[in-house]
């Protein structure tokens, strides 16, 4: 049963950098000129690889963060742990762009960076109207004119606003005790949204917009990633139903009934996948996923900017692969790690107690926890 999940020893850290690598080598495709990824092709553009893969990111993060909440000694302990995974990596993230990624292509443009701070849609603005998650600003200084996907800095960002409402939208459930007196209304609005994508790409396909079926597709996921755990103890992981998921899954992409079978059986096969897999402890020493996300898109810009995918699509995306994974290396070492050391500041002298017994159990098991997406 998803019930026996053991969430010291399982292999969410490798699918997670999967998850992001998927993101990266569908974004290669439009990014460097090379039309749509096989998903767009196979499904008349309705689905993509890189929003699948996203919502990988968001079942596992549904049925962790339910779970974190859960373990919490309370609401702010909860949120003050989300706030150090998301925004710390995210403001830095915002400044390379304004400050590092920005200069060079106001570079390629003008071969001076004389004046590049100042102007309309500055690098300055870029900060401030992005600072809390809602991206208002994608560009700068009109640059980008010239690549496949122009204007865009970096377009995964926009994920990142419903991830944390999502957070907030857990902690509101916990304060009124629905997670753990009603979890039945938790599976309820996973049902009434996933009928709501359904409808949507059942209706419109590809003509629908793309930010109305997007959304409710991440919530989709990250609430059946929620419901799986408060309903852990009746849902069995077998390998026939994984099978069968996964057949519903190949058969119904190229027809419109992959509006019925996407959402539940991509989640199902992803928790699966992370209670089965030998993969165990891949991000033990590191977790790069986050950083390769929210670093891939202006790297694979600047590359396209610079001619880089004129040599063709595997040497763009293996570049781009690299460049983003030495970016996540040191986004880890030099800002998340550093920040989720932080997460017991505000702990009191019981909470303290409580979590040195529980950081005790994890060195004696010498496992990471993973508690935290």
């Amino acid at each position: 049963m998803l019930g026996d999940f053991d969430f010291r020893s399982n292999s969410i850290g490798f699918l997670r950098f999967f998850f992001a690598v998927v993101v990266i080598w569908s974004h290669a495709y439009l990014l460097g000129g090379f039309g749509d990824d096989p998903i767009t092709h196979l499904t008349g553009g309705a689905l993509n690889a890189g929003l699948l893969a996203v919502g990988g990111f968001f079942v596992l993060s549904g049925l962790l963060i339910t779970r974190s909440f859960e373990r919490a000694s309370g609401a702010g302990t909860f949120l003050w742990h989300r706030f150090l995974r998301i925004f710390p990596a995210f403001w830095v993230c915002l400044v390379a762009v304004a400050f590092v990624f920005t200069p060079l292509a106001f570079y390629y443009d003008h071969r001076t960076l004389v004046g590049f701070t100042f102007g309309p849609d500055s690098p300055w603005s870029y900060l401030a109207r992005n600072a809390l998650l809602q991206m208002n600003q994608y560009g700068a200084r009109s640059l980008l004119a010239t690549v496949p996907y122009p204007s865009y800095f970096n377009g995964s960002l926009w994920t990142l606003q419903y991830e944390f409402l999502c957070y907030l939208s857990v902690a509101g459930l916990g304060i009124v005790t629905i997670l753990r007196r009603m979890p039945l209304v938790v599976a309820v609005l996973f049902l009434w949204l996933y009928l709501l994508n359904a409808d949507l790409l059942w209706e419109h396909g590809q003509h629908m917009s793309n930010v109305a079926y997007d959304v409710s597709s991440l919530l989709v996921y990250f609430y059946a990633g929620a419901s799986a755990y408060l309903f852990r103890n009746s849902i069995p992981m077998r390998w026939w139903i994984a099978m069968l998921c996964l057949i519903a899954l190949a058969t119904s992409l190229p027809t419109r009934a992959s509006a019925l079978f996407v959402a539940p059986c991509f989640a199902y096969l992803t928790l699966f996948a992370a209670m089965k897999l030998p993969l165990r402890n891949f991000d033990r020493r590191m977790d790069l996923s986050y950083g390769l996300y929210i670093y891939a898109f202006p790297v694979q810009q600047m590359l396209a900017l610079y001619g880089i995918n004129g040599f063709g699509f595997a040497p763009y995306f293996l570049c781009a692969f690299a460049i983003a994974l030495l970016f996540a290396i040191a986004s880890w070492f030099a800002i998340e790690k550093p920040s989720l050391s932080l997460k017991n500041l505000f702990a009191g002298p019981s909470d303290s107690r409580r979590l040195y017994e529980q950081h005790e159990k994890a060195r004696k098991r010498q496992t990471p926890s993973t508690a935290h997406p």
